[in-house]
């Protein structure tokens, strides 16, 4: 049912989806567009999928599921670090991401507070933080599950994580796409820079 004011865009909104949703959507619709262009590399969304779902795969068989969180520690402007977050989203599972130029210390306590199951480092290498998990198969994630978990730079005591929900993650991902070129929304094709 439409929202009775007229000023309001609700009525217009997509239904709710997860960032899986969308990921899968575009790799369906545009397997061979460049998905990731880090300069040196270039990966088409066939190319991400086939490399997220390989290595959604190997976090599975640790027990990497929907409801735990996997830590990320790859260098930014690579291709790694978005295979590792697409994997990780694909397993089902919340990133919790630490810049591989951080201290060690800071990436232990936020891998510590988030209590994550998994870090994924350079090379895609993983390593398991827990014991005694059971392999599963990736699990596509709800809408209430969390896309990752960014933390505070604990300048004033400990550092604090905020949880995102796929829901509102996927729900600012499509107004992002609508909001700026209103008559021609962003879709496959239009490049956009990934910064921080």
């Amino acid at each position: 049912m439409p929202d009775a004011d007229p000023l309001s865009r609700s009525a217009h909104a997509p239904a709710p989806r997860t960032l899986v949703d969308i990921f899968r959507e575009t790799a369906t619709q545009a397997p061979d567009a460049p998905a990731i262009d880090a300069g040196a590399t270039v990966l088409t969304y066939a190319e991400l999928e086939e490399a997220a779902d390989l290595l959604a795969a190997q976090l599975a068989a640790l027990g990497v599921g929907p409801g735990d969180t996997v830590g990320v520690r790859v260098s930014s402007g690579t291709t790694d670090l978005y295979v590792a977050i697409v994997a990780i989203l694909l397993a089902g599972a919340a990133y919790v991401p630490v810049d591989a130029e951080d201290p060690d210390e800071r990436a232990r306590t936020v891998f510590d507070e988030a209590q994550v199951a998994a870090v994924v480092g350079e090379e895609l290498a993983i390593a398991a933080r827990r014991r005694s998990a059971s392999p599963r198969e990736p699990a596509d994630p709800g809408l209430e599950d969390d896309a990752w978990v960014i933390f505070t730079s604990g300048s004033t005591g400990r550092p604090k994580g905020v949880a995102v929900s796929h829901r509102s993650a996927a729900a600012f991902v499509d107004a992002e796409s609508r909001m700026f070129v209103q008559d021609s929304p962003l879709g496959v094709g239009d490049r956009v820079m990934a910064g921080l």
